[in-house]
């Protein structure tokens, strides 16, 4: 294993890889020889075919994370094409549709929904290839949360509720499946500014950039670095953590 092939001969799937922070993720995966399932509700062929031309090997699945059958069809989609899977990014969210809303107002019917996708999705999504990576005593699982999860955040509270909980899922998972030779670690990104993000309130957005040690806008690409390290055998100790990736906003 190289530092340019820090996934060779490894085969991950990426949830919500079709756009934004997943297809930064699918691509970079590719990049460093993994072999990639692009997995999302909307067609992935225009990541798929990204990878392809750039030599890499990727197949596209259109899934409901909030759909168990969905998701084992996914992973059995990911062993007949490349015979295991040895890593997982729960990337998929309800997001875009997500308001600025008093708590208090929130709609409860959109509550249950962001909690279906980002909080059982991600609970499914380990469920469906968890046998796989058991069978092969070997597998890493990242989630992706958020810094709201950690920092709070005014008139989100239905979206920091689900990443936080994702904070705890990724403990919990951590430690019941160290035994099996699958290690479970979080990315907690910063504002990201993507297609679904980039309409938000410009204050909002400003005051994400006024509080970073780094002051510029975060990029998809910033999360890779750290995505393709967690993945790695680079990390084979590291299991149950959080990783704020949000250029120096929250400081542990």
């Amino acid at each position: 294993m190289s530092i340019q092939n820090l996934l060779e001969q490894k085969t991950v799937i990426v949830t919500g890889g079709a756009t934004g922070i997943g297809q930064a993720f699918a691509m970079g995966c590719a990049a460093q020889g993994a072999n990639v399932v692009v997995a999302d509700m909307n067609s992935a062929e225009e990541t798929v075919e990204g990878i392809k031309k750039l030599g890499g090997r990727a197949i596209g699945i259109q899934v409901d994370v909030s759909n168990q059958e969905s998701l084992t069809g996914m992973a059995e989609a990911a062993l007949k094409a490349y015979g295991r899977i040895d890593g997982l990014i729960n990337n998929a969210a309800y997001f875009r549709e997500v308001k600025l809303t008093p708590f208090e107002e929130i709609d409860p019917a959109i509550w249950e929904r962001i909690f279906q996708v980002n909080v059982r999705g991600v609970w499914q999504c380990c469920k469906a290839v968890m046998p796989a990576m058991r069978s092969q005593n070997s597998g890493s699982i990242l989630n992706i949360s958020s810094v709201v999860a950690v920092a709070g955040q005014p008139g989100y509270l239905h979206y920091v509720a689900t990443k936080g909980a994702v904070l705890a899922m990724t403990k919990g998972l951590a430690k019941e499946c160290g035994s099996a030779g699958v290690r479970v670690n979080v990315i907690a990104p910063g504002f990201v500014i993507t297609d679904a993000t980039k309409d938000r309130p410009i204050e909002w957005q400003q005051s994400f950039l006024k509080a970073r040690a780094i002051s510029r806008e975060q990029r998809p690409n910033d999360l890779v670095g750290t995505a393709m390290y967690l993945l790695s055998d680079l990390s084979s100790f590291v299991s149950g953590q959080t990783v704020v990736v949000d250029g120096g906003h929250i400081m542990y």
